[in-house]
């Protein structure tokens, strides 16, 4: 396996127990019907990439269980024998989050997205740093788990914090000098799925500003 020495050029993390507040965005989606349409994955991902300073450019986002919110809602219809929303169907893809971010910023660049079970925000990162090193360019990483849905407190067994995410704005670095393999600083309850992205992120907030990751 090959590893690669990646700069951390900023971070930012968020979560809540039931929901995150403040997210801003009114002032970061001032088209009304536009901010109305947006999911809460797509509001976190808005807030994090401000927080983190990227307004354009290329992005890797992962989710483990994605737009569960709108799914539920489209499960529920089903099931209550109602009609379909238009806007949950549309809002209910992988890809949600980092296509509102798209239009609101006009950015045209290559959006990639994962899903890989407990292991997502890792392999996110793994795809951003090859997309870095092929693209020459900086590349946000992000993660995002919204499931505060009806009833979630039935069956969740794997984290306290039902909204949370993390983000890093990443570039590859011109050599491997200093750079430090990714250590294990998680957020005691918080997703499995977030965990290695949040050690990055708390690396970064330590002064840790290069990154080993393994391809």
């Amino acid at each position: 396996m090959k590893k690669v020495a990646i700069n951390i050029i900023s971070s930012a993390k968020v979560f809540a127990e039931t929901k995150l507040e403040n997210l801003d965005e009114k002032r970061l989606v001032p088209h009304m019907m536009t901010r109305r349409r947006l999911t809460r994955n797509s509001k976190v991902m808005l807030f994090l990439s401000d927080k983190c300073d990227f307004t354009s450019g290329k992005i890797v986002y992962g989710s483990c269980f994605s737009e569960l919110e709108e799914t539920a809602k489209i499960a529920n219809a089903v099931l209550e024998n109602e009609m379909l929303s238009p806007t949950s169907f549309q809002n209910s893809v992988y890809n949600t989050a980092p296509s509102y971010f798209s239009l609101v910023n006009k950015d045209t660049d290559e959006i990639i997205t994962i899903s890989s079970g407990m292991k997502t925000s890792l392999d996110t990162l793994k795809a951003a740093a090859l997309q870095a090193l092929v693209s020459g360019e900086k590349v946000l990483c992000i993660c995002i788990e919204c499931i505060n849905i009806k009833n979630i407190e039935q069956i969740n067994k794997c984290t306290k914090y039902l909204e949370s995410g993390a983000a890093v704005v990443i570039e590859i670095a011109k050599d491997s000098e200093g750079a430090q393999e990714i250590q294990n600083l998680p957020i005691e309850g918080l997703m499995d799925s977030l965990q290695d992205l949040i050690s990055v992120v708390n690396m970064n907030e330590k002064g840790i500003k290069k990154v080993l990751v393994e391809l």
